[in-house]
């Protein structure tokens, strides 16, 4: 079984990290756009500023899966290590719990109002292949599913904790991606 949860765990770690990482430089360049055209040109584009902050939306809620799966929350971290080894076990499992409780409620309110905003556009940016508008929901979008797939780091790094299988990393957080 834990063999399985970290073939999925794998995929959905490099899955949101890589995407992340594309949003980030896909958003470096919009906003380099933004600044070209409004200080060099001076004709502010009407579409970047708002696509440059829904990237960083959902590069954020995707880089959450990294860092709970990293244990990269320097409270967390700092807490745990203050606590007695024969302690660390329930201390892992309480902390899951309420990191799942957490996500659950970002899941269920973040579905619900991804479905309410569903029928809103964003003003000024439309869709450049069908030239329709986008819907405000994609962006809402990010909360759930950012929080579904950090789920899975959650329960892939708990599992591991209780297996004696997680390696604790000194320093920064790295993961083999």
């Amino acid at each position: 079984m834990l063999t399985v949860l970290r073939a999925i765990d794998r995929w959905v770690l490099r899955l949101s990290l890589w995407t992340a990482m594309a949003l980030l430089a896909l958003m470096s360049v919009i906003t380099f756009w933004q600044v070209l055209t409004r200080f060099v040109l001076e004709r502010p584009s009407t579409w970047s500023e708002v696509t440059a902050r829904s990237l960083m939306i959902w590069m954020v809620y995707l880089g959450l899966v990294a860092c709970l799966r990293s244990g990269a929350l320097i409270s967390v971290d700092l807490f745990i290590a203050r606590v007695p080894p024969s302690a660390r076990k329930f201390l892992a499992i309480l902390l899951a719990g309420l990191t799942l409780g957490v996500l659950g409620v970002m899941v269920w309110y973040g579905w619900a109002m991804t479905e309410r905003t569903a029928r809103q556009t964003i003003a000024g940016v439309s869709d450049p292949f069908f030239g329709q508008k986008i819907s405000i929901g994609f962006i809402y979008a990010a909360i759930p599913v950012g929080a579904a797939l950090s789920i899975v780091a959650t329960l892939a790094r708990l599992a591991e904790e209780l297996a004696g299988t997680l390696v604790h990393r000194q320093g920064p957080a790295t993961h083999d991606v």
